[in-house]
């Protein structure tokens, strides 16, 4: 799993920016300088922008380079990451919308995946609950010692963010609809919409002449471009004129019934102070003037976007990026051109867990010592070592040594820091690893090695 954006120097940037988020421009042109200062600074070669107002696209434009010495148009292809996600949603409740669909059928009814077959939880799994993120499943069966998919808990319990989910929902749908998942979100939605620069694949043939090419923080071009293998978690290609559209769309109640609408957006479950999940998107609540946005972020290597609405006041804003370090960029265009950007970038790096309201419980040493051992986060590169002290377990990094505190049995926090970790096991009592969440990023799965 790409780390998500590192957020230490959010405070930083937020109070630079503090003046130009009062200002609470709204024209591309009057800040087209900040926003060229902001690739050189950050090391990002292109940024496309989309701005949404009074619920219509009001401008949206592509600036720097889709690789070196090639400029970028504002018909620029990019490639987006995990925003797929809120494309799947919507194509998914269309089709509840149409009484095609089910929310709450088991999933196994249409696709069971052969990893899973012999576990009878897999009989659990809802469209529900892969869209709140809740499916049970990991991120990817990739970072798993055996490179299968496993349960990480019962369907239903507990949050984790799940490529794997989004997946599985694709091929049932695909399953029960006999269509590939871009026949279906063409006649669903791409066609009906417009949306005639979007697509799952592009038959393996890019079009090099618009495509914004993945770059690393160093602005060095990835050796491999091609398009992901995940479709429906993080495969799709667009320009920022097309899914700025789709933002109006969905802020627009995309021909939902409010009814379904309002289950969209509401607490599927919660994820920290101010940010739940709902279905498909992250809400964020409490914003001034009654808002509350909904959004989703994307990371992956070369790629770093985001697209956020906010439903009572129909503005909105898509930024896409294709460098590493576009989060940063992405970050700067919330606060300069929304007048609660600051307060959603606040949210987003937020404390998760509250420590005024979380309770600390005894767990036995024997417990504990179960989770002694050495860990590897691949998103840092990092081996770290949890050792059992007398009572306790310590975390202890290259650069520092926490003590973890205990919510539950298996769940722990470390005050000293924005970490919380959830220890897993396998079917045999074994521990595998833990989930992680660090500074309030994605749910990240760490291998015990």
């Amino acid at each position: 799993m790409k780390k998500q954006y590192c957020l230490i120097l959010l405070a930083v940037i937020v109070s630079t920016v503090g003046i130009r988020a009062r200002q609470n421009g709204r024209n591309l042109l009057e800040h087209q300088s900040e926003i060229l200062n902001w690739l050189n600074e950050y090391n990002v070669p292109a940024v496309g922008i989309g701005l949404i107002q009074n619920g219509e696209l009001t401008d949206y434009k592509v600036y720097g380079e889709q690789r070196e010495g090639v400029p970028a148009s504002d018909n620029t292809i990019f490639t987006i990451a995990s925003v797929t996600k809120t494309i799947t949603t919507i194509i998914t409740l269309k089709l509840v919308q149409s009484q095609l669909w089910d929310l709450d059928e088991p999933l196994c009814n249409y696709w069971i995946d052969p990893d899973i077959a012999d576990d009878k939880r897999h009989q659990k799994i809802t469209t529900r609950h892969v869209l709140s993120h809740r499916s049970g499943l990991p991120n990817w069966r990739s970072e798993l010692e055996s490179k299968e998919l496993e349960f990480l808990f019962e369907p239903g319990t507990k949050y984790n963010y799940s490529g794997e989910g989004f997946e599985y929902l694709r091929k049932a749908l695909e399953q029960k609809f006999c269509k590939s998942f871009d026949e279906l979100s063409d006649s669903i939605l791409f066609t009906p919409m417009g949306m005639y620069d979007t697509k799952f694949s592009w038959e393996n043939n890019i079009d090099n002449k618009r495509f914004a090419f993945r770059h690393n923080g160093d602005g060095i071009e990835y050796n491999y471009q091609g398009g992901m293998n995940t479709p429906g978690a993080s495969g799709l290609l667009t320009t920022i004129e097309d899914f700025s559209k789709f933002v109006v769309y969905v802020m627009n109640q995309a021909g939902l019934s409010k009814e379904l609408y309002d289950e969209m957006t509401s607490t599927q479950v919660n994820i920290k102070k101010d940010c739940d999940q709902g279905l498909g998107w992250q809400v964020i609540r409490n914003l001034s003037n009654n808002e509350y946005a909904l959004l989703h972020e994307g990371g992956e290597w070369g790629v770093s976007t985001i697209a956020l609405c906010l439903p009572e006041s129909k503005r909105g804003i898509v930024v896409f990026t294709n460098s590493d370090n576009g989060g940063e960029v992405y970050m700067q265009a919330l606060t300069t051109f929304l007048d609660v950007g600051t307060e959603i970038i606040d949210v987003l790096a937020g404390m998760s867990y509250d420590p005024e309201r979380t309770k600390t419980v005894d767990v036995s040493p024997t417990t504990l010592s179960k989770y002694s051992g050495t860990y590897f986060i691949e998103s840092f590169q990092m081996s770290v070592e949890i050792t059992l002290k007398s009572n306790y377990l310590e975390f202890v990094s290259p650069y520092s040594s926490m003590m973890m505190y205990a919510e539950s049995e298996t769940k722990f926090f470390l005050k000293d820091d924005d970490l919380m970790l959830e220890f897993m096991e396998d079917n045999n009592q074994k521990v595998t690893g833990f989930v992680m969440i660090f500074r309030g990023s994605k749910p990240e799965m760490v291998i015990k090695t």
